[in-house]
């Protein structure tokens, strides 16, 4: 491991926009407010869009202070400024789900679509996956519960228990015999779904942990000095990441138990996943997106474009989505300088995303789901 390697910190301006501009534009003399910020700077530029009706009734747009509108079409729009010189593509909801939850969505997954009340927590529910069959559901939260379900049925035949605090994150090995949870409590524990039992603690005394993802990997991850548990699936070769709230990132094997990194990070680790099987990002209470490079053990690139809290990430396509305190839902492409912004929360934190290949899905404070369909 080198020490010395430098990452490379990317600051970026970010425009804003209204959340519902869509809306707001799409009369005649219809205005909807856009700004811009600096990263690190206290002032912000701001203007307006106004739309305007020509004789054949198309809607065109005039922008204020500097702002020029590029394109727009009924669900998305190009905004630019000259000083400093920033670009972004904003795309409003196709969809919202507002009658789902009565307070804040904060954890989603998606599949095809199935209606189904779910019933068995006693608080909040901060995990939610499908199993790779998409039939069988995986929650976890506040009530030290895991609870796995039928999904076309409702029944929950199983529920975990062994965590003596919140239940933070969760990941499912390979097809789902076995899964991973994370708690306050400072423990990663293995579970055996057949059996409904914990299998192993995987890690402990790590003081909150806030996230976990599990993938196998191109990196050394430590020999098991004892023979694997007959009950184990598909843990050989693969990695646990754990974000916890001290601003460690751990790295430790699934089935050796073993750490095979840790990096200090400048706040609190609040979200993860991996990129590749050599590569990981993560999003900090301080508003930092780091790439970490497995192999050097080491943060490779550093993206300061806001100050809000990262309070969730997905993988999509050449980039990455997060979501944050404030309400942005920000695109950042590892190959090229793109922007692309989710509308419609407002200023309700993002807390969760998920994409199924087409759409992306986002949860916020709102109580609202949102469906995008983005061009890249």
């Amino acid at each position: 491991m080198d020490s010395s390697v430098t990452p490379t910190v990317i600051k970026k301006s970010l425009l804003s926009l209204q959340c519902d501009w869509d809306e707001a534009l799409r009369e005649k003399d219809g205005t909807a407010w856009v700004s811009c910020k600096e990263y690190g700077s206290a002032r912000s530029k701001h203007g307006k869009l106004i739309s305007s009706k020509s004789l054949n009734n198309e809607i065109t747009l005039e922008a204020s202070d500097g702002f020029k509108v590029e394109n727009i079409s009924l669900k998305s729009i190009v905004i630019l400024h000259d000083d400093p010189n920033t670009k972004c593509e904003f795309f409003a909801p196709t969809k919202a789900f507002s009658r789902i939850h009565k307070k804040s969505v904060l954890g989603i997954d998606v599949t095809e679509e199935l209606g189904r009340n779910l019933e068995g927590h006693i608080w909040d529910i901060y995990s939610c996956r499908f199993f790779p069959s998409g039939i069988v559901i995986l929650s976890a939260g506040a009530d030290m519960q895991i609870k796995i379900w039928a999904a076309d049925t409702g029944d929950c035949p199983v529920t975990l228990k062994g965590h003596t605090a919140a239940i933070t994150g969760t990941s499912i090995v390979e097809k789902g015999r076995n899964v991973v949870s994370v708690s306050k409590d400072g423990t990663a524990r293995l579970w055996d779904c057949g059996k409904s039992s914990c299998l192993h603690i995987v890690s402990e005394g790590n003081g909150n942990i806030n996230c976990c993802s599990v993938a196998p990997v191109d990196i050394d991850v430590g020999t098991s000095d004892h023979p694997p548990n007959e009950r184990e699936v598909a843990t050989e070769g693969k990695l646990l990441l754990l974000g916890c709230e001290n601003g460690l990132l751990k790295g430790v094997g699934l089935q050796s138990h073993k750490q095979v990194f840790q990096h200090q990070s400048s706040s609190a680790v609040n979200c993860c996943c991996f990129i590749s099987s050599t590569s990981v990002v993560f999003g900090t209470q301080d508003g930092k997106i780091c790439l970490f490079d497995l192999r050097a053990r080491l943060p490779v690139t550093i993206w300061e474009e806001s100050t809000s809290p990262v309070l969730c990430i997905i993988h999509v396509k050449n980039g990455i989505f997060c979501g944050r305190a404030d309400g942005s839902c920000i695109f950042t492409a590892f190959d090229k300088d793109q922007c692309v912004q989710l509308t419609g929360p407002g200023f309700d934190p993002v807390y969760c995303m998920a994409y199924n290949g087409n759409s992306i899905f986002t949860g916020s404070r709102d109580g609202i789901i949102r469906k995008y369909e983005v061009r890249f």
